[in-house]
């Protein structure tokens, strides 16, 4: 087993870090843009999400939060291999936040091979989805579609 670890890109949000930091820290705020037949799929509390995606059965719970600068995920249940997804939120001032996900990841060289390239591209778009998410140009509910050239 190897660490893999991924940065994603910076984004600059029009939020202070606290608003985002509230956001990101309680999972029922996750589920709120899923059209109803998603949710009963999903458990969801403050610090534990739980659900099936394409046939497997998937968890994250919250880890470590560092109060408006960070929150760290862990995998909860079965997971093919252990990683850390972390959020961090930088106040460039009081209503600007620089946002970024950072992953880190445990991976055989089988599982390396098959999605340790593809990480960076799913944190890269994630982040950018999100960052289009707050700014309004893109519904929270659409994430599946990976085009994004449209709404920039």
């Amino acid at each position: 087993m190897s660490t893999t670890e991924v940065k994603g890109k910076v984004v600059s949000l029009d939020l202070p870090a606290h608003v985002l930091f509230s956001g990101f820290s309680d999972f029922r705020n996750f589920i709120q843009a899923l059209p109803a037949d998603k949710l009963e799929k999903i458990t969801v509390t403050k610090d534990t999400i739980e659900g099936n995606v394409k046939g497997f059965d998937i968890g994250l719970k919250v880890a470590e939060t560092v109060p408006f600068s960070k929150i760290s995920y862990e995998p909860m249940g079965k997971s093919p291999f252990p990683f850390i997804i972390t959020v961090y939120f930088d106040a460039v001032d009081t209503a600007r936040t620089d946002f970024h996900i950072e992953i880190s990841a445990e991976m055989n060289f089988l599982i390396k091979s098959m999605v340790g390239n593809k990480l960076q591209e799913a944190v890269d778009m994630l982040t950018e989805n999100l960052s289009l998410a707050f700014q309004g140009k893109i519904d929270p509910s659409k994430f599946e579609s990976y085009d994004i050239s449209k709404y920039n």
